[in-house]
């Protein structure tokens, strides 16, 4: 009997040690999860991006588009930028904001092998970072690119002059 009641502790031990395992893998997993869904949450400088782009040269001069996070521009009706000009194609380009790109993030013009071209301050490009001011022509419509006071905000968060 003695040695039975030997193998029932040493089987309670082992039983004992088993559940504290299995609690400390459930904790490790959940930590785990828990860092995954942080990690991938957006950052405060992803949401906060906005501009808009202004038409200089076109058939409604002066029309504004504000631009969220991405924008595409062309004649197809679902483009939010509409270009209905014969030189610009059905999506021609592409204006989107990059959250990882520098302290702050960064706005984007990215050509969509366009057979016309996209231009920036009349210099051709396939994919170039924005800057305020800059001048977007698509086909024969020129655009101007302004950032929201948001984005004009330098590391220190003092507004650019």
């Amino acid at each position: 009997m003695d040695n039975m009641g030997c193998l029932m502790d040493a089987v309670s031990i082992a039983l004992f040690v088993l559940r504290i395992l299995i609690a400390i893998a459930l904790y490790a997993f959940l930590g785990v999860l828990l860092w995954v869904l942080l990690r991938d949450r957006p950052s405060p400088k992803s949401i906060a991006a906005s501009s808009r782009l202004t038409l200089l040269l076109g058939d409604e001069d002066g029309r504004t588009y504000d631009i969220q996070s991405a924008a595409w521009i062309g004649r197809d009706p679902n483009c939010l930028v509409r270009a209905d000009d014969d030189f610009a194609s059905a999506r021609h380009a592409q204006v989107l904001w990059r959250a990882e790109d520098g302290p702050h993030g960064a706005w984007w013009l990215e050509d969509n092998l366009s057979r016309n071209g996209t231009f920036v301050n009349e210099q051709r490009v396939t994919r170039t970072q924005l800057k305020n001011g800059d001048v977007i022509r698509v086909g024969r419509m020129k655009f101007r690119f302004e950032m929201n006071d948001m984005n004009n905000v330098n590391p220190k968060g003092l507004k650019d002059l």
